[in-house]
Parts: C-alpha cells; sequence; structure tokens
C-alpha cells in the first residue's frame, strides 16, 4: 500500500505541476495582464486538479487495498500488478500532456474552457479540422512532448515500485485507523471538499473575472462536464405549459405582431450571415475600418448599421440554429427531430407569406445535416460549395477545407434575384474567413506592424486579417452590384457575423460585451425608409434580426419574438430593449457578465465598453439570462409538442 501512496502522490504531484504551467502561460497571454486574482486560479486549479487525479488513481489505490487480501487468496499479484500500473500510468501520462496542449490552444481560440463546441470534431466536416489543426499547430512535436512524457512516467513508475520498506509492526488497529483516515481524505479529494461535491460544472465559478474562472479548470474535467451537457442536450426533456405562461409573465410576451401597413410590397430579402464577422478592430479605428472593410466600407457610412450588437453564441452553427429555428439546442439539425417540421421559423412564415426560400452556403451543406433538416423546414433550393464548383469555373481552385471563395456564392446569389419570378428569400452563410485563413484578395493588406491591435491577435495575423478583409469585401462588392441593379428598389439585405473574431484578444474586465459583439448591417430601398426610426447607438443582438425583417417586410404577420425587437422602429417595449449572448447580456442600464453578481455601467452611451462602475442587481437583473434560457428552451419544446 506504500508504493501504491508513492504512486499516486509523485504522479498527481508531477500532473499538477504540469497543469499549473499550462495555466501560468494562459494567464501571462491574457491581454490585460494583472497579477491580483493569479493566486486564486492557481489555487482552485489545484482543486480542480485533485478532484480530476484522484478520479483517475481510483482504480490504483482501490489496488492498494486488494493488495491486503493476497497472503489471503495466495496469489502473487505483484507483478500483474506491476504490469498494468506501468501501462496504466504511461497511458494517463500521455493523456495529460496531450489535454495540457489542448486546454492551451482551446482557450487561444475560444476564449473559453473547453466545452459543448469541442464535439464540432464530431458533428462538423472532421477532415477538414485535422487538415486545419495539422497546418496550424505543431502536432508532431507535441505528440513527442507526450510520448517522451509517457516514457518517462512509465520509468519513474518501474523506480517507485522497486523502492524496499522495512516490514510494519504496528498494531492491526492502528492500521485500520489509519486506513480509515486514508479512505477519508480520498473521498475529500474525489469531491474537492469535506462536506459536499465542491467545483462541478454548475459551481466553479469563483471570479467575477470570466477568464479566471475558465482558466481554473482541468481540461480533462472540463471535457466530461462538455460530455455531459452535449449528451444531455439530445434528451429533448418536456415542458410544462404552466411554466411558460409563468416564464412569458416575468419576463415578455412570446408573440409579436408586424405593424399594420398594406403598402408593404413583398420584397426579395437577404439574410446573409458572415463567419467570424466580429466588430474587432472596425470599432474605434476609421483607418482600419476602412481598410479591412474595403468596397463594404461605402455601405457602412450610407446604410443602417448598428455596432452594439451581440451575437447569439460564440459558434456557427449555435449561432446558426438561434436565428432561423430559435433553438438553444446546438445539435437539433442532427437530433431525432431532424426530419420534423418546425413551426413559427423565418421560413414558415415567409413561406406561408408567399416567399421562395434558397439557402446559399459557400462551404458543403452536408455540414450538421443543415442540408437534410432545411428540406424538412419548406427550404425550395440548397445551393452549396458543390452546386457552385459546378457552374463557376475558377471555383473549385479556391477549394479549402471548409469551403470556396464567397464570391461565388454571392454571384450565385445575385443571379437568383435578378432572374427571381417570386419574392424571394435567401439566406447564405459565408465561409471565407474561417481558419485555415487561405482566402485573400487580390492585393496584400499593408498592415501596421507596430500597432498595438495587431497584437490582440494570438496566430498568424497577416493570414487572419487578409481572410477577413477578403470576405468583408466580397460582400461590398455584391452589395455594389445589387446597388447598380434593375431590382434594387425591390430587395432588403441584412448580414451579421455568426460570432466574434477567432482568436481576438480583448480585455475581459472592460471588453466583456464589446470584445464578442458583431455589427448589423442594413440595406433598405428608399421607399421602405419613410417611418424609419434609426438610433445607431441602439443595443441590440441576433435575436432582433428577424423581427425588424418582418415588419420591414410583412403586414400584419404574427411570429415568435422572444424578446426580438424591431431595431427601426421606435421602443415600444422597454422589456425588449436588451441584448443577449450565452455569456452576457445588456440593456440600457448596463452590462451583465453571466458569473458576476453585480452589473456594470457604460464608458458612454456609444458603446458597449463597461466601466468600472458597478451596481448591485436586483432580482430581476440577476434572475434574467438563466430565465431567458429556459424560456428559449420551453418555446422550443412547446412547438416540438413536448408539453405536458
Amino acid at each position: 500500500m506504500r508504493k501504491i501512496l508513492i504512486q499516486i502522490l509523485s504522479f498527481t504531484f508531477i500532473y499538477m505541476a504540469i497543469f499549473t504551467i499550462m495555466r501560468f502561460m494562459m494567464l501571462s497571454s491574457l491581454p490585460d495582464i494583472n497579477n491580483n486574482g493569479w493566486g486564486e486560479v492557481f489555487l482552485y486549479g489545484l482543486g480542480h486538479d485533485m478532484r480530476t487525479f484522484s478520479t483517475i488513481f481510483l482504480p490504483i489505490f482501490l489496488c492498494g487495498f486488494i493488495s491486503y487480501l493476497s497472503g489471503f487468496i495466495k496469489l502473487n499479484l505483484i507483478k500483474i500488478y506491476q504490469i498494468f500500473s506501468t501501462i496504466y500510468i504511461s497511458t494517463v501520462s500521455f493523456i495529460v500532456a496531450i489535454f495540457a496542449f489542448i486546454g492551451y490552444y482551446y482557450y487561444q481560440i475560444y476564449q473559453n474552457k473547453i466545452d459543448m463546441f469541442i464535439f464540432g470534431f464530431k458533428d462538423d466536416d472532421t477532415a477538414a479540422l485535422i487538415s486545419i489543426i495539422w497546418n496550424d499547430y505543431p502536432v508532431i512535436l507535441i505528440l513527442l512532448c507526450a510520448l517522451v512524457f509517457s516514457i518517462f512516467c512509465g520509468y519513474l513508475n518501474k523506480k517507485i515500485l522497486q523502492l524496499k520498506f522495512k516490514k510494519s509492526n504496528q498494531p492491526i488497529w492502528v492500521l485500520v485507523i489509519c486506513n480509515i483516515i486514508l479512505l477519508y481524505a480520498y473521498a475529500v479529494a474525489l469531491r474537492a471538499h469535506p462536506v459536499y461535491n465542491a467545483l462541478r460544472a454548475s459551481t466553479y465559478q469563483f471570479s467575477s473575472f470570466k477568464p479566471f474562472n475558465e482558466i481554473s479548470t482541468n481540461p480533462i474535467m472540463a471535457l466530461s462536464w462538455a460530455s455531459k451537457e452535449y449528451k444531455n442536450q439530445a434528451n429533448f426533456p418536456y415542458v410544462d405549459i404552466n411554466r411558460g405562461k409563468e416564464l412569458e409573465k416575468r419576463l415578455f410576451d412570446m408573440f409579436a405582431t408586424t405593424k399594420q401597413n398594406p403598402n408593404h410590397a413583398k420584397m426579395h430579402i437577404h439574410f446573409n450571415l458572415m463567419e467570424s464577422f466580429g466588430l474587432g478592430l472596425l470599432q474605434e479605428d476609421k483607418i482600419m475600418q476602412k481598410m479591412l472593410l474595403g468596397s463594404l466600407d461605402e455601405h457602412f457610412n450610407s446604410d443602417f448599421v448598428f455596432k452594439r450588437f451581440l451575437p447569439s453564441t460564440n459558434g456557427t452553427i449555435d449561432s446558426l440554429n438561434r436565428i432561423l429555428f430559435q433553438s438553444p439546442i446546438i445539435n437539433l439539425t442532427s437530433s431525432k427531430f431532424q426530419k420534423q417540421k418546425l413551426p413559427l421559423t423565418p421560413i414558415d412564415i415567409y413561406k406561408k407569406a408567399g416567399y421562395k426560400v434558397i439557402f446559399a452556403y459557400a462551404g458543403n451543406a452536408a455540414w450538421y445535416n443543415v442540408n437534410y433538416f432545411l428540406k424538412a423546414q419548406g427550404v425550395d433550393e440548397i445551393i452549396d460549395e458543390t452546386t457552385l464548383m459546378q457552374e463557376y469555373e475558377n471555383a473549385k481552385e479556391s477549394k479549402h477545407p471548409y469551403g470556396i471563395k464567397d464570391e461565388y456564392m454571392y454571384s450565385k446569389i445575385y443571379e437568383i434575384f435578378k432572374h427571381a419570378t417570386q419574392p424571394t428569400l435567401v439566406i447564405s452563410l459565408g465561409i471565407s474567413n474561417h481558419p485555415p485563413y487561405l482566402h485573400k484578395g487580390k492585393n496584400e493588406l499593408i498592415l501596421d506592424l507596430n500597432s498595438s491591435e495587431i497584437s490582440r491577435y494570438s496566430t498568424d495575423f497577416k493570414a487572419l486579417l487578409n481572410a477577413y478583409s477578403y470576405a468583408n469585401n466580397s460582400f461590398g462588392d455584391y452589395l455594389n452590384r445589387i446597388k447598380n441593379s434593375k431590382f434594387k428598389d425591390n430587395i432588403i439585405i441584412a448580414a451579421s457575423g455568426d460570432h466574434a473574431n477567432r482568436e481576438y484578444k480583448f480585455d475581459h474586465k472592460n471588453e466583456s460585451a464589446f470584445g464578442i459583439s458583431v455589427p448589423f448591417y442594413l440595406y433598405i430601398p428608399q421607399a421602405l425608409q419613410n417611418n424609419i426610426y434609426y438610433d445607431k447607438n441602439r443595443i441590440g443582438s441576433h435575436k432582433d434580426i428577424f423581427p425588424t425583417l418582418y415588419n420591414l417586410s410583412l403586414n400584419s404577420t404574427k411570429y415568435l419574438s422572444m424578446g426580438g425587437k424591431d431595431m427601426l422602429s421606435k421602443p415600444s417595449d422597454h422589456r425588449n430593449e436588451f441584448a443577449m449572448h450565452i455569456d452576457v447580456w445588456a440593456d440600457n442600464d448596463g452590462i451583465y457578465p453571466i458569473s458576476n453578481t453585480v452589473g456594470y455601467k457604460f464608458q458612454n452611451n456609444q458603446t458597449l465598453k463597461n466601466s468600472n462602475d458597478s451596481f448591485e442587481l436586483d432580482k430581476q437583473k440577476s434572475e434574467f439570462h438563466k430565465l431567458y434560457e429556459e424560456f428559449s428552451y420551453y418555446q422550443l419544446a412547446w412547438r416540438l409538442g413536448l408539453v405536458k
């Protein structure tokens, strides 16, 4: 038993040291470096590690108690245990080393601990992801380091098992008491607390500063939490209709009706969701904005743009789900409901209004089973990279692991509207600003390498910003064609980003909302601008996109709003004047990171940056985000018929 305890303690110490180094590197990479609070990160990190490794070493620990029985059953288990423990510890050591790298790089990209989005590796284009990982990260070096570490730990384990100890002559009652204390100590380690199960997925947050909470977690434990959450999403529990009514009273009306306007023409509509179209460098630097937007800049200056605007989530499929299907379930499109028509989606509403609905994607529509799900929702036509490469001669040359250049998708969309014989809604998803950032324009960007803003990017910023600029410029060129077309007065175009720029570092203390914001752009024909109320500083989020489009294009039509508002009408219900993201929400009073117990006032009413001026939350604000997510699931379950 003594050798087994030395094994457990020695390797736990080594593994904890590995993850402590990982946390130090993650903290050092924060743009808002401040040593205050680092101690708690390491302290809570050790707690997470203790829980993780006490669980991992449980089989080894139990072997120690089995060893007490070896004399009675007259079997020599020592040799078997030596082989077993060496293989087990070598394997665990390899996994620990790999997860230290995964935890570090995952945070650099997503600014988050390992979460449910990691299962995109399974549900997304796996081959494409492997290709990106292989090209962008030192995979061979990581594997070699993990292998060497594994061999070293296997060797060290053998040395520990060769240690010689004098036979214990302690009375049996002393050994019994020691083992009871040992069992209790191990139980405490498994729970990370002597009384209750601490540091769980629901209670791991200890700081109002989000990065500290995320960095403190153990990546192996975080993966187990993510796995449980991912599996739970497949359960689709039933909801109580009375609870829905209660939530509606506490929050806002579930439904709304568009304005009564019989003069609304049946305009063509194009909603364009752009990959990683975060505001990032566009918010305060006009020179940088003009350079990175390219031909889109003139449209940003002449049309309607909201910059105090939040995406729904940090991932493409999740944001797409929430915008198009109002679903908080990330894997809805590949769930058991993948063939079920979902009522009250934008697709359903526009189809009933007489529109033809088309989905255009510069990638492969098999992604997350989107093609089959959209067909079940009534989409008339799906266009993806396969279609575009057949139709456009040079499209195939631009193919990268996630798709082709956006310009071919825009060319096809233009042709659709040009030849449309009925009102048409096109929903499109660009891909050019997605890793591995191969798409770029004819001319390289001339970047100021001394700019402090450049240091916000953690990887190859040249490739990233060139891809970002290309995607924006392609959309701008498309808008130029639209505005010079014969149907320019018969089309509404809306665009937003699915989430913020990848690998963009921001100050989590003052930019928790600002750093993840995306624009909401609108082109509206002059004939529809007579009764428009435009406040460019109005707060909004993805939930407001289709309510705005409904009110521009439909007459007296009931729709599922879920707190969504028409961004171009005067505020009529203060309950809807908020912006919602899975990690933070905001209203006219301030910003509320979900890990905080306080809110923060804005630096001014033209930015999403928060000041250090905090205030206590009343009951309504402190519960709002949680209730909103509950209501979001309720309305989905209700539409799926899961009501009891």
